[in-house]
């Protein structure tokens, strides 16, 4: 889901957790960060134009990705 979003972006869309960071528009490196629930990642991109991309990336994480976050 992140991936899809960040594939609408005109620049890279960046996801880390402040040491290590990936490509959001691919799948793979953003596996090869090895996040689990509770991760704390940070969102960059590399022009403001994708900021709305940013955001949205940014409720679906909150929003627990459609999912039930109470179980």
């Amino acid at each position: 889901m992140i991936a899809k979003l960040a594939q609408n972006a005109d620049t890279v869309v960046w996801i880390g957790d402040g040491e290590n960071r990936a490509d959001a528009s691919s799948i793979i490196d953003i596996l090869s960060l090895g996040c689990s629930k509770g991760y704390e990642v940070l969102l960059e991109t590399e022009n403001e134009v994708d900021i709305p991309i940013l955001d949205s990336i940014k409720e679906l994480i909150d929003t627990g990705f459609g999912e039930d976050v109470d179980e």
